[in-house]
């Protein structure tokens, strides 16, 4: 069964070997201190400062509708970089070697490898400062480093940029005169299209001619119709009235009424008393029917005078039709090759003129030498006078603690070693 150890316990076994655990604390502490003084060489740290500025945005307004509007507005300005990539750019290979070779360091000693072990640097939190920082045994040569590496780095970062914009500009140039030769191109073929005879200006006047032509056509066709329609109604009426009518009247009259065959009747009667009761029957034209006779006659050339008509006009419509049949189809050929030319033109002077904007606009960028502005150093390093490392009282102090557990340790280890040994029997 497992026995219990009391924190009385306890206390009396720390006391009890409290002489091995001060021992044990000050060879720590003795050997901490050794190291920390005298072997281990000191480590110096001289740091720059260095600020970013914000990129600089393309001036124009860029139309944010396609992904061709995003390029060339991509294109004309200076690339976005974020502080986190100017942090690592700081160890860039090509930076470490021009510093060596600035400095004339021993490239054995101060490889690239050795060289980017000494330099660190972290982006200031809620800033857009960079801190650089080198760390070697010689103070001077830390602090010529960091003052040797700032100016490097600016100017390698200044020309990467611009050397980014010189070859976005030269792209931006050689697509514009591409775009200017498409230009060039859809003007010419417009300008020929227009001057074709027959423009669409003109189609559309003779288009609009004949419409105002066939609908007065169609006006009076449908007058004459009911001209006709009258006309023969007319006809029809007096036709009827043609058929109850006689030709020829029979006549029954006094012969008293003509005084020349009275005359004669006398004469032969001898008595004119004799005659007067006489009736003489005789047969006349019938004036009605002669006069509608007639009427009809004259709807029927009235009749025939408005068919012809109407079949005239029918063949003149029919004509005009044709002929705006025709006229509609050029035109519509016409308007739809004039609209391709005119959007095919229209096209290429907006992308001309983009290009030519986004042109100009990286041409004053990249000349101004805008990103040389956009990093520079605001914070020189010093020869630093007191050694980040090694840091003689935090490993004195750790080496206490560390003396202390390891003096408990030991205490304990030797009471449980000598509790734990079997007692002797002795053996008469």
């Amino acid at each position: 069964m497992e026995e219990e150890i009391t924190l009385r316990e306890l206390i009396e076994i720390i006391l009890r070997g409290k002489w091995t655990i001060a021992a044990i604390t000050i060879a720590a502490i003795l050997v901490s201190g050794i190291f920390s003084f005298f072997i281990i060489s000191p480590t110096y740290e001289a740091r720059t400062t260095l600020m970013v500025s914000p990129m600089v945005q393309s001036s124009g307004q860029a139309r944010q509708n396609s992904a061709y509007d995003t390029l060339l507005s991509y294109l004309s300005q200076y690339p976005q970089m974020s502080l986190e990539t100017f942090r690592v750019q700081v160890t860039n290979p090509h930076i470490l070697n021009q510093v060596i070779d600035a400095l004339n360091l021993d490239r054995n000693q101060y490889s690239l490898n050795a060289l980017s072990n000494m330099i660190s640097a972290e982006a200031v939190k809620d800033t857009n400062l960079i801190r650089i920082s080198v760390k070697a045994k010689d103070p001077e040569l830390a602090a010529k480093i960091a003052n040797t590496l700032a100016p490097i780095y600016v100017d390698y970062l200044s020309a990467t940029l611009q050397e980014q914009m010189g070859k976005s500009a030269a792209y931006v140039e050689h697509q514009m005169q591409e775009e200017q030769k498409n230009l060039e191109a859809a003007t010419e073929a417009l300008k020929n299209f227009l001057a074709q005879p027959q423009s669409v200006n003109e189609l559309q006047k003779d288009v609009d001619a004949k419409l105002e032509q066939l609908t007065q056509f169609k006006t009076m066709l449908n007058e004459l119709e009911v001209q006709e329609n009258a006309t023969r109604a007319s006809l029809e009426s007096a036709k009827a009235m043609l058929a109850k009518e006689p030709k020829i009247l029979e006549v029954e009259r006094s012969i008293m009424s003509d005084p020349v065959m009275a005359g004669i009747a006398g004469e032969k009667v001898g008595n004119i008393s004799d005659v007067l009761d006489l009736t003489v029957k005789s047969q006349e034209i019938n004036q009605n029917y002669t006069l509608l006779s007639d009427r009809v006659a004259q709807l029927e050339v009235e009749l025939a005078g408005i068919i012809s008509q109407k079949e005239a006009l029918t063949a003149n419509i029919q004509k005009i039709q044709k002929e705006l049949e025709g006229l509609q189809t050029t035109l519509a050929q016409k308007q739809t090759e004039y609209n391709r030319l005119q959007q095919q033109y229209t096209i290429a002077l907006d992308t001309y003129n983009t290009f030519l904007q986004k042109y100009q606009e990286a041409r004053i960028t990249t000349s101004s030498k805008i990103g040389d502005a956009n990093i520079m150093v605001v914070s020189p390093a010093i020869v630093p006078e007191v050694p980040v490392a090694p840091r003689k009282a935090l490993n004195v102090a750790i080496s206490a603690v560390l003396g202390l557990m390891a003096g408990a340790f030991v205490v304990f280890f030797m009471d449980y070693w000598k509790n734990s040994e079997p007692k002797s029997v002795e053996v008469r």
